[in-house]
């Protein structure tokens, strides 16, 4: 049996309580979304920041390395220009040995050519070689009239360029000293440094050459130009040599791969 005039009041309120709750979950969507907004948001400016400080660092290490890099091509300009300055003051003393070795050729050209001077220029490098017999006689370390004339004359030579120290070496044989001569020279060794010693002494007080350019040494049998075992080898191991050296340079020369005695 059916009651006129009353109505089923369920599908209504259904139908509001289904708007309630879309709408709550509209709500809580849009809540949901906007944290979700706001957090991907804060996080985008943290990222921003740090790449704001992260290409802050970077200029300023360009930056730097801009400063470096001037400053090292600035080093290789200065590099170059000491390098160009050096260049040509080699040339020059180049030039200049190459005069000294000139001059000494023809001035001593008699010495040199009977073979009691030899002399030897490589660049910046010039070396005379003197005999024994034209300083000295046999065991002895005077130096006798005829090597004092020759001696003043590479001497004034040698005063034309003073930018170049002067060494003079003492060389012998490997034959022991005799027993009439120990008393003055126990071994080589004392008489080749007293015959370099007399040399500079000369080179000093007879020809005039500043005492601070000249340096003596002794090497006694132990730089030999030739082999000890022939008497043509031994005479050309008796010798005197005077060689110029760069200033600064008051050390003998290395000799690479020496004749052995």
């Amino acid at each position: 049996m059916k009651i006129k005039g009353v109505r089923n009041p369920a599908p209504k309120n259904a139908s509001l309580t289904l708007s309630i709750a879309a709408a709550c979950l509209a709500a809580a969507c849009l809540v949901t979304a906007g944290c979700a907004s706001t957090k991907k948001l804060e996080e985008l400016e943290n990222r921003n920041k740090a790449m704001e400080v992260q290409n802050a660092a970077q200029k300023e290490a360009l930056a730097e390395a801009g400063s470096k890099i001037e400053e090292l091509e600035s080093q290789v300009e200065g590099f170059q220009a000491i390098g160009e300055e050096q260049k040509s003051s080699s040339e020059q003393e180049i030039a200049l040995v190459r005069q000294t070795y000139e001059s000494l050729v023809k001035d001593l050209k008699k010495e040199v050519e009977s073979g009691k001077i030899s002399i030897e220029q490589a660049r910046g490098d010039l070396t005379l070689k003197v005999a024994e017999e034209l300083f000295f006689d046999t065991g002895k370390a005077e130096i006798k009239p005829e090597g004092k004339k020759v001696l003043r004359r590479i001497g004034k030579i040698l005063m034309k360029i003073p930018d170049k120290n002067v060494r003079v070496e003492g060389h012998t044989d490997n034959v022991p000293i005799g027993p009439s001569l120990k008393t003055a020279y126990p071994t080589n060794w004392e008489l080749a440094a007293v015959r370099a010693v007399n040399v500079v002494r000369f080179l000093h007080e007879e020809a005039g050459i500043d005492p601070q350019r000249l340096s003596a040494v002794a090497f006694a049998q132990y730089r030999p130009v030739d082999s000890n075992k022939t008497e043509k080898g031994r005479k050309k191991n008796r010798r005197v040599e005077i060689v110029l050296v760069d200033k600064g340079i008051d050390h003998a020369k290395k000799v690479k791969g020496p004749v052995k005695p």
